[in-house]
């Protein structure tokens, strides 16, 4: 705990002095149930001098967000590199229909839905997040039908296990469901879902892939 909180006060790093494309925007989209906050330890060590956090309500319906979401993206002039946890990565990936995203980053999303929201629903039938991660929902599935055209990172988050979400998971996310898509590079590292949000390791590989997408549009 207490190394934890040391992590969340450590001062501001000064901003991104690599190689940048500066008309590469960045986008942070938080998961399920989060707000902005959640990335603001990475964000301290990132600092990209051109970036964008937005918000959604989960209580609404995906399309609804969806729709808000890509009107306030662009805003922003692009191209867009796109950082997504959870549900954000979903949104992130939907995104690719409707914003100029040049690469994107994914951190713990279920891209094949979640087992455990499959069953969970019919005990919360209200609860809007149950009804749209579920394994056949309509956004799990029509995400399956979207074929990348950009570099995208999917980290992996393997520690966590719990006995009730149907499979080996991060405490959240089934390892299966995150490992599931076959178009975008896979990086497991040891840590829960939530502790990703924490984690040096994930801020140099979202760095690193960063830094890739700006060396390509550089050329």
């Amino acid at each position: 705990m207490l190394n934890l909180i040391k992590k969340w006060l450590t001062p501001l790093k000064q901003e991104n002095d690599q190689m940048v494309y500066e008309n590469l925007a960045v986008i942070w989209i938080h998961g399920a149930n989060q707000t902005g906050l959640s990335f603001q330890y990475l964000r301290s060590l990132t600092r990209f001098k051109n970036e964008l956090v937005v918000e959604y309500d989960t209580s609404n319906k995906f399309f609804n967000n969806l729709e808000m979401l890509s009107n306030k993206i662009n805003q922003v002039r692009g191209p867009y590199f796109v950082i997504g946890h959870s549900l954000g990565g979903l949104y992130a990936l939907h995104l690719t229909k409707h914003v100029d995203i040049a690469g994107a980053i994914s951190i713990s999303t279920p891209f094949a839905g979640s087992w455990t929201a499959d069953w969970a629903r019919f005990f919360v039938p209200t609860y809007q997040l149950f009804r749209e991660v579920g394994r056949r929902s309509i956004p799990v599935k029509e995400a399956q039908d979207i074929n990348l055209k950009v570099e995208w990172t999917q980290i992996v988050s393997t520690k966590g296990n719990v006995p009730y979400h149907g499979g080996q998971n991060d405490g959240v996310c089934t390892i299966k469901s995150m490992k599931s898509r076959q178009d975008m590079e896979l990086i497991e590292v040891p840590h829960t879902h939530f502790e990703v949000m924490c984690s040096d390791l994930v801020a140099e590989i979202i760095l690193d892939r960063y830094q890739r997408i700006c060396a390509e549009h550089i050329k």
